[in-house]
């Protein structure tokens, strides 16, 4: 778990009659990332021979998807099994829906458009309601009218357009010569006016919209009978089509991978890294799948393979931090396992408050809950969730949500120790009450941070080891010795009252030896820019006591909340109780969410900063499997058992 999963790159050379039957297996297997063959041998090979059916599944596919977005969505509750690329293409050739839907698409445009002259011209005949007069009057050969739904509009405004003005119910008709419409538009746009142009139609404005009412009916049955028949032909064919454009994308997909193809006249070659663990199963599955004629061997490079972490469920769900902050790279260590167990510690000692863990715990499982069952109609306030979504998708959230449980347990646990309830005290009994153990929770944090600095430290001198670099090893060695000399100093000096003197003890002499002997460690590799940066490994192991700092300041802000409210209840005032009680609601309420975000926050840094700058490179690149996700279809190999 503390490594990504070993991976070994590969070489597969078959004849050029099983390469379909090569790339598919690849596909359905999913084990590994097809990349481009290096120079080494690409010098021998010419690039591979694109698919005779390329254009026509790219044609095919084009055309179900347009399928799938016209019809109406329908449950597909089975999966298609196609036995080869020439199935798929025999299927999709038997579903001829083009023309129909080329008509009802027309027709629906044609409906839409009708529907939003409709709209438009009653949203003018609407201020005429009531009206006893003929709406052509409005509108002839050498004028024309608006609308303006403003009647603060001062009537002057128009006088130099040779505008007649008429008021009506909280508007003005604005007749204008036709070549001063555009005159009008100018001075409407300056003064941020809106105008709706009067239609040329015929009768008393009550008759005109009863009129355009009843076709708008019409308009609406011929909608509704479109749409029942766009439901019949989704009824018929809908779960075939969806099953046919994803077994279009899959070999579409492979069709991309030819482009990484390099071959001779009767041979191929492709390249790419798998999961070590898998080799076994890929070199069985391909020399069944051409009759054990190909040839696959393991390809040694130096290159960095691309990552792919393979953690315990309840582990893995960690690895979105460490991927927040940056992938490892193939050959380093996976910090994900230390990650899950020292980000809920650090998270759950800051807030250090049983009721606020609570809190968190219940908020953390509605969270996920909320993800996985989403209402009909949510009662949280628009503005907040747009906000969060904004932030991050539903699923990170959940992801958040997961790993703020441990964290809360562990938070639930000191606030038990320290009796710390929203602030209150409301345990008979208190094992460590904040204030009174302050210097050895300060002392204790001072430790933590030796600990994880060292601890980093060592992780990178065992990486440097690993990878040959001498000079990096003996460079992580010096600052080991460093830190350890100068944080025993400081723990002594703390000790034994600010005196220091080497005859005080071994561990004094012991540490100045370690410093000694770990300064000249760090000039081999760093040289004069490692005596710069020796005071910030100080400032790292310091940079520890902000576990105790932000637990002082959560305790600290709750019991003045507390105190507040207190004060208001035994004032004898019920204006006073009133606004305690609205103190301790709003106040405890914004320092849950100081709660939540300052430990969070803080232990990852302490971990992103502090610790991984000890020993983490990251900058690794994602492991991508040449494999589709498969919703509507089956693979059409069977891999070798047990894998």
């Amino acid at each position: 778990m503390l490594r990504p999963v070993r991976m070994q790159k590969i070489r597969i050379i078959a004849p050029y009659s099983y390469r379909d039957r090569v790339i598919s297996a690849l596909h359905d297997m999913g084990v590994m990332q097809i990349e481009e063959i290096k120079e080494d041998i690409e010098k021998l090979l010419s690039p591979g021979r694109t698919s005779e059916q390329a254009k026509t599944v790219m044609d095919y596919l084009q055309r179900f998807r347009g399928y799938e977005n016209i019809l109406p969505k329908k449950n597909v509750s089975g999966r298609a099994k196609f036995s080869s690329l020439s199935d798929i293409l025999n299927e999709a050739s038997k579903i001829d829906i083009d023309y129909d839907l080329k008509v009802v698409v027309t027709k629906e445009n044609d409906i839409a458009a009708s529907m939003k002259d409709i709209e438009s011209r009653l949203a003018a005949l609407e201020y005429m309601k009531g009206y006893d007069f003929d709406v052509s009057i409005f509108n002839g050969r050498h004028f024309e009218s608006y609308i303006i739904p403003d009647k603060n509009v001062d009537q002057e405004t128009f006088k130099d357009l040779d505008a007649k003005v008429i008021p009506i119910r909280n508007a003005y008709i604005v007749t204008v010569p036709e070549d001063r419409t555009q005159d009008l538009s100018r001075v409407a746009n300056s003064l941020g006016l809106r105008l709706i142009h009067i239609p040329e139609l015929k009768g008393k404005p009550d008759e005109v919209i009863s009129m355009l009412q009843d076709e708008k009916k019409k308009l609406d049955q011929a909608r509704q009978e479109i749409q029942k028949h766009l439901q019949d032909i989704s009824d018929k064919y809908y779960e075939r089509i969806v099953q046919i454009r994803e077994a279009l994308e899959i070999e579409a997909r492979k069709i991309e991978v030819e482009d990484k193809l390099k071959g001779t006249e009767y041979t191929f070659a492709i390249e790419g890294w798998v999961p070590a663990d898998a080799f076994d199963m890929v070199n069985a599955t391909i020399n069944r799948v051409t009759g054990n004629s190909c040839i696959i061997s393991k390809v040694d490079t130096d290159e960095i393979p691309p990552t792919l972490l393979r953690n315990p469920r309840r582990i893995s769900l960690f690895e979105f931090f460490i991927k927040f902050y940056s992938l490892p790279e193939g050959t380093e260590y996976d910090p994900t396992l230390i990650f899950a167990l020292v980000f809920p510690v650090f998270f759950g000692l800051m807030v250090g408050d049983w009721g606020y863990g609570l809190a968190i715990l219940l908020l953390s499982l509605f969270i996920i809950h909320r993800v996985d069952h989403p209402p009909a109609r949510s009662h949280i306030p628009k503005v907040l969730s747009r906000f969060i979504l904004m932030i991050m998708s539903p699923q990170s959230l959940k992801i958040l949500a997961k790993a703020l449980i441990p964290s809360s347990i562990v938070a639930i646990i000191a606030g038990v120790l320290f009796n710390q309830f929203f602030g209150f005290a409301i345990l008979p009994f208190t094992v460590f009450h904040v204030y009174s153990v302050l210097p050895k929770l300060m002392l204790i944090a001072g430790y933590i941070g030796l600990g994880m600095v060292a601890f980093g430290f060592i992780l990178g001198f065992i990486e440097d080891l690993w990878m040959h670099d001498v000079k990096g090893a003996m460079d992580r060695l010096g600052w080991l010795f460093f830190a350890v000399g100068i944080a025993t100093i400081g723990l002594n000096l703390i000790h034994h009252d600010l005196t220091f003197s080497v005859s005080t003890g071994l561990t004094n002499l012991a540490a100045v030896a370690l410093i000694v002997v770990g300064i000249p460690l760090i000039a081999i590799k760093e040289k004069s820019q490692g005596f710069i940066e020796m005071p910030s490994i100080i400032s790292h192991i310091l940079s520890y006591l902000r576990l105790v700092g932000i637990l002082i300041a959560s305790v600290v802000i709750a019991e003045i909340i507390d105190l507040v409210f207190i004060r208001s209840l035994v004032s004898h005032s019920i204006a006073l109780a009133i606004l305690g009680i609205i103190i301790l609601i709003f106040g405890q309420t914004f320092n849950l969410v100081l709660a939540v975000f300052e430990p969070g926050i803080q232990g990852a840094r302490l971990i992103y900063v502090e610790f991984f700058s000890k020993f983490y490179h990251g900058n690794g690149r994602l492991f991508r499997p040449f494999r589709s996700q498969r919703k509507y279809t089956e693979n059409g190999i069977e891999l070798e058992k047990g894998r």
